[in-house]
This record gives structure tokens, C-alpha cells and sequence, in this order.
């Protein structure tokens, strides 16, 4: 399934938007992005990661209370929880973005390790050379008709060879994980067990005994890493996760709650509003 998202009034900086729903392998989007607007709707983000890359002009600003500077080739992996600051963008900006939900990255199968989530984590930018990008693009190019066809396996696959190829030229690999710091490491292993696991366990209590600390050094660590509570971080991703379910699944109000470990539906609606300001019939009828 495809949407064509039209240059908007208010968002023209889409050149287009490409968005592919399947019930089995979820959500992929594709975007291709020009000009020096920085706000993206919330609708058309993906609910969980992205991957953006640099063709032309550049862009800085402070990412978990760290400056980034992104330039022409540079690629950028995005979590939904990492804190956006002081954002400028060149005029003749222009990037490439591919959004994902957790779903697919399910389908894909591909392993990495949670210590290597840790790195890409706290340092998600690397730089690619102009074959690299060119190369990039070509993939973009196919996803594209790929999408637009409808084929749930050939997407799927040409994503999964898409990661292979970044995974063979990006700077992660398990010797540079070990020049995390320690908080790093912990920041890092902390929101891959939330993004694996929000929907069963909802407790602070429960990550903190996986990762052997006490719950209060946990909380300490995150505000120094990424000044957010692991409550607060625990929340947004069953907040992404109620979305992508709400957004492109055709599971009842009632399912999706039972499938996100709510009690009853009442809380579910209570804490869908209290993230989104909308009930989760409304969000869906959004879509």
C-alpha cells in the first residue's frame, strides 16, 4: 500500500512521502526531504526508528544533550526517544529518511547485540562516501517500486539486504562498543530491553533486575545520560506502540490493550490520552 503525501501548506518540505502497511511485517516509510522546515507531523513519523541521510547542505543541534553536525553523506540513526534540541537546518537542506516499526525489525531477524544498540544509541551518526550513498539511493529507488507494488517478501528482503550493506560500512562493530562509557552502556541496554519488552513489563523495577542495578541508580544514570526517567521512557514506547497498532492494524481497541499489557481498556484509553491528547478512536481515525 502506498500514500503519496502532497507538498502541504503547512509541511512542504515532503518532496514525497512513500508509506507501506502490512498486518505480518508492519510499518516501513520512506521520505525524501527538502528545505529548512524541522518539524515533522506526528502522523507521518515513524513510531518507533529512522534512518536519515545527508545529500546536500547540513544540520546541527544537541542530541541526548550532545551537538551534532550533520553533513552532505553523513547518515543518522533516529530512536523515538532520543531529545531533539536546537535544531537548524541549512536552506538547501535535503535527506532521505526511512521510518520503521519495531514489527518489522522483528520480521527481518537481523541479531544485534544489546551492547552495539548501546553504541548506536549514543553515537548515531556516520559518515559514508559518495559510492556508499550512491549506492543508498539505488536502494531507495527500489524500495520505492517495491512498496508501491505491494510486495510484502520483496520489501522485506530488499530492507533486510538494505541493513546488511550499512552494517558492513558503518563504525559499529564491537570494539568501539567498548568505549562507551559506563552510563552509556547502561542508557543504551536500558531502552533496547524497553523497546523488546514495554509491552509485558511496564515496571522500573523489572528492567533494573535484568540490568542488575538498583532502581534509584537506574533513574540517576538515565537523567545523567538522556535527562528522562525510565518511567517516562518505559511510557513512550508503549505510547509508539499503541500508534503502530492503532495506525496499522486492524486489532480492536479492546485487543490492542490486552496486547500492550493494560488491564482494562479504561486504562489503556486514560493513558493513550494523557500521551497522545487524543483517545485511541480518535487517533485511528486519523488514518
Amino acid at each position: 500500500m502506498k500514500q503519496e503525501i502532497p507538498k502541504l501548506s503547512d509541511f512542504n518540505h515532503f518532496a514525497w512521502n512513500t508509506v507501506f502497511k502490512n498486518e505480518q511485517y508492519g510499518l516501513l516509510t520512506l521520505s525524501k526531504i527538502q528545505g529548512n522546515a524541522i518539524s515533522f507531523p506526528d502522523r507521518y513519523l515513524p513510531p518507533t526508528y529512522a534512518v536519515q541521510f545527508v545529500v546536500r547542505g547540513g544540520t546541527t543541534g544537541i542530541v541526548n544533550n550532545k551537538p551534532v553536525k550533520l553533513e552532505p553523506n553523513d547518515a543518522f540513526f533516529i530512536f523515538a526517544d532520543h531529545i531533539h534540541e536546537h535544531v537548524e537546518v541549512s536552506p538547501d537542506f535535503e535527506l532521505y529518511i526511512m521510518g520503521f516499526d519495531s514489527r518489522l525489525t522483528d520480521s527481518l531477524n537481523i541479531q544485534i547485540s544489546q551492547s552495539q544498540l548501546a553504541y548506536i544509541f549514543m553515537h548515531p551518526v556516520w559518515h559514508l562516501t559518495e559510492h556508499q550513498m550512491s549506492v543508498v539511493l539505488q536502494y531507495f529507488s527500489m524500495l520505492r517500486v517495491l512498496m508501491e507494488e505491494n510486495n510484502p517478501k520483496a520489501v522485506t528482503n530488499m530492507v533486510r539486504s538494505f541493513f546488511y550493506y550499512l552494517a558492513e560500512y558503518s563504525e559499529v562493530n564491537p570494539q568501539q562498543t567498548h568505549s562507551l562509557t559506563r552510563a552509556e552502556q547502561i542508557c543504551g541496554q536500558f531502552l533496547s530491553l524497553v523497546e523488546l519488552h514495554c509491552r509485558e513489563h511496564h515496571s522500573v523495577q523489572w528492567y533494573a533486575g535484568q540490568l542488575c542495578l538498583a532502581a534509584k541508580y537506574l533513574s540517576n544514570v538515565l537523567k545523567q545520560t538522556i535527562n528522562l526517567s525510565p518511567n517516562a521512557c518505559i511510557d513512550h514506547a508503549i505510547a509508539r506502540q499503541a500508534k503502530s497498532l492503532l495506525s496499522s492494524t486492524s486489532l480492536s481497541i479492546q485487543q490492542i490493550s490486552d496486547r500492550l499489557g493494560f488491564m482494562n481498556q479504561s486504562h489503556f484509553g486514560t493513558f493513550f490520552r494523557r500521551h497522545t491528547s487524543h483517545s485511541p478512536k480518535e487517533y485511528r481515525m486519523m488514518f
